[in-house]
This record gives C-alpha cells, structure tokens and sequence, in this order.
C-alpha cells in the first residue's frame, strides 16, 4: 500500500473514531434511513442451497462442453446460447455485440448495470450505490476503495469462487480495483434509480421491468428464476462469466437474493 493511500486510511480512522456516531462517510448528499429501503432475502435460500446452486451450474457446464445431453437436466438452451457453446456466432448474438455498450471486456445489454458510489464508510467496510443499495465489503479488499470518487463508475458481476460467503464483486471500471461483496440492504423503496418487476412469464422465462425493458432469461438459471414474483426488487449487472454472449446481464433479486442470467431485448 503506498504512503497516500497510507494517509487516508489513517485520515477516515481518526475521522471515524471522532465521528463514532455517524459510520457512513456521505461523499454526496444525506444518508437515507435503513426503513427506506428494501429488506434482503426475504426468500432466500440457504447457504448451502446457494452452494449446491453452484455446484450445479458447474454440472452443466462441464456437460455441455462435454457435449452431453441436457434432456435429463431439463435444460433446454436457446438457438443463441447453444451457437454460441458450439463457437458459432448467430445473427442475434452479432446484433447484440453491435448494440451493446462495451466498456474494457464487459458487455451490457441495459445501461441501469453503470452504477456510482455516493458514500463510502470510514474504514471501507460498506459502500451505497446510487439507487440506495448497501454493500459489505469483504475484510481483505477494504482497503481498495479508498480512491473511490462518485464519478467512478461501478459495475457489478458474480462471484464464481468456490466456497466464498461473498456472492458478488463490485468492479470499478475507472481504477480496475475489483473487491468482493455481499448485498446487506436493497435499494431505496421506489427511488428513481430503483428497478422492480411488473411481468413474469415463466414459460417463456421473461420479465418486464418497471422501465419498460423486455428481459428474456437463460433457462440455464430456470430453477432461480422461477422462485421470483412481480413487485420484486432487482439491480442490474453484468454476466462476466459464461454464456455470456447471449446473456450479457444479470439481474439481481434482491428480495430472495440471488441472481440469474439474462438479455435486455429491448
């Protein structure tokens, strides 16, 4: 760690131990108040259920690239996504790229997955985005957020590591800094950067946003998806992992708080 970053670490401790009573440093406006916001995992799975979740993705994977049959898994995969497992580019998946908003490696179908900062605690340890959502910064990446600015932009991709009681990784595409998170309160109730359900059709696997935005989900996160209901809150992120041409997003749910693939049709 340089001697900078050193001083302002050692600026927000003594800040914070003067301030005990305030433990969110707002870098831009007032604090809102935790009934303001939307509970997380009111219909959350266990740990060890988002565990097996996991292992489960992985199952599949593995089968897919060995070329295995999915039938038995009732899976099954879109003439984009099985293109894009057999290394073909169809002409949807051509128009998405073309579209999309690229920004370094990530690509996005919706522009609600650019999130900012707007207030960091003193020790790093929790920062808010701007539609109100809360986040727990895991112990050994605190220290990476201390030239965080509300103008950086953020995004917000899973976390893929075995066995880590963090689901999620927030991306700071200004410094490259990447550290680990779990979501710890959901947006602002019907804030104007806050997006819910209105629609589910969960034979075609799509939902419709309050926006407007026409969503079209991966039956790969068919068992996820199916546990949603409408009037639940989601915040957008990227899919940075697999299949991630067809289904360049994530929408997180934050009321059963976890997350399935997805593309923004329109």
């Amino acid at each position: 760690m340089n001697t900078s970053k050193l001083c302002v670490l050692f600026s927000r401790v003594l800040i914070g131990t003067m301030l005990i009573a305030s433990p969110v440093f707002s870098i831009e406006g007032d604090s809102v108040s935790e009934k303001q916001r939307i509970s997380v995992g009111e219909r959350a799975d266990t740990q060890s259920d988002k565990e097996s979740l996991k292992e489960k993705r992985a199952r599949l994977v593995q089968k897919i690239e060995c070329g295995e049959d999915l039938s038995e898994e009732n899976i099954t995969l879109s003439e984009t996504e099985r293109k894009e497992i057999s290394g073909e580019r169809s002409e949807e998946t051509t128009e998405l790229v073309d579209k999309a908003i690229k920004s370094t490696t990530y690509y996005t179908s919706h522009q609600g997955c650019f999130h900012n900062p707007i207030a960091i605690s003193f020790l790093g340890d929790t920062i808010e985005l701007e539609d109100g959502s809360m986040w727990g910064v895991y112990s050994s990446d605190r220290y990476k957020t201390l030239d965080w600015m509300t103008g950086d932009t953020i995004i917000i991709v899973p976390n893929d590591e075995w066995f880590s009681s963090f689901d999620y990784k927030l991306v700071n595409l200004n410094t490259g800094a990447k550290i680990k998170v779990n979501l710890s309160l959901g947006p602002i109730y019907n804030g104007i950067y806050t997006h819910w359900i209105v629609a589910i059709d969960y034979y075609r696997n799509e939902v419709v946003l309050e926006d407007g935005s026409f969503w079209r989900m991966s039956s790969f996160d068919e068992s996820v998806f199916k546990k949603w209901l409408p009037n639940d809150t989601v915040i957008i992120g990227i899919n940075d992992n697999w299949l991630s041409g067809a289904n360049p997003n994530i929408l997180i749910n934050v009321n059963t708080n976890n997350h399935a693939m997805g593309n923004c049709i329109y």
